[in-house]
């Protein structure tokens, strides 16, 4: 049985994905950043991030770094790349369950998000 030029090119892309990650790690390895504070900046006590940062900031507010900067992000991204997969393989009705699951929790994140600054800005 022949290829088809679909599958040719998603191995393609796969491929040449999984290098450019492999490179991008490479070079964060290799280049260190330069972080770091002035003695004429002021201390901030909490940072403020554009909103569509905010989840994240409340994850990282509430949760360790690794699991509000790491694993809750990475397993939200993995889930919603997932879906087809499930909905391929489990059938149309899991797919939804998964994509509704994953995309309730980031809006509640959002609304959590939202909720909060509001609140912390009227003290």
């Amino acid at each position: 049985m022949a290829r088809s030029p679909i599958n040719n090119l998603k191995e393609n892309e796969g491929i040449a994905a999984l290098i450019f990650l492999i490179l991008c790690t490479l070079l964060a390895f290799k280049i260190s950043p330069g972080v770091g504070t002035s003695n004429l900046a002021p201390a901030v006590p909490h940072a403020t991030a554009p909103w569509i940062f905010g989840p994240f900031q409340v994850l990282l507010l509430y949760l360790p770094p690794w699991l509000g900067a790491l694993a809750v992000p990475a397993l939200i991204i993995i889930g919603l790349a997932g879906v087809p997969w499930a909905a391929h393989y489990w059938g149309d009705k899991w797919g939804r369950r998964i994509f509704n699951v994953l995309f309730s929790l980031v809006l509640i994140l959002l609304f959590w998000f939202m909720v909060k600054e509001l609140w912390w800005t009227r003290l």
